[in-house]
């Protein structure tokens, strides 16, 4: 009996080559994510920073000018800040419809996977069947030629 191959294994390595493009394109939306957010610690920490320094200076005493300077500077990472929220959010967004697009495409090869179990059970099943078969006509020519010419 002829070797076993799967009917659809073109098209299941079509949709496991999809599969990998999908993961590929959501580990890169992934780091750009991990990316904004170490941004985003990054100023977060920076205006703690100033923010301490600002109190520092008020309670020692300083000028209007640098109060100003440092109240300039914290305006600005708030907005940063604020800049790096929203491209979190949006980052966010597309690595969750990536998710669902590599869900997706994990589906459509499981679907062709259990197909080619079920496949490969039934040429299992066959190749028994034909074994069977063999050995029962085997057995069949034996007898026929031990039986006594009569």
């Amino acid at each position: 009996m002829k070797k076993f191959q799967f009917s659809l294994q073109a098209m299941r390595d079509y949709r496991e080559r999809l599969l990998d493009e999908e993961k590929g394109t959501l580990q890169r939306l992934k780091a750009e994510r991990d990316s904004i957010e170490e941004h985003l610690r990054r100023l977060e920490g920076e205006f703690i920073g100033i923010s301490r320094e600002m109190q520092e200076k008020q309670e020692e005493g300083t000028t209007i000018i640098e109060l100003k300077k440092l109240s300039a500077q914290l305006d600005n990472l708030r907005l940063q800040i604020q800049d790096q929220e929203a491209a979190l959010a949006k980052a966010e967004a597309q690595v969750g419809r990536q998710m669902e697009k590599v869900v997706a495409a994990n589906q459509e090869v499981s679907k062709l996977d259990k197909l080619e179990e079920r496949q490969r059970e039934e040429y299992r099943h066959q190749v028994s069947k034909a074994e069977e078969d063999r050995i029962d006509e085997f057995v069949s020519q034996n007898l026929v030629r031990m039986a006594p010419a009569g």
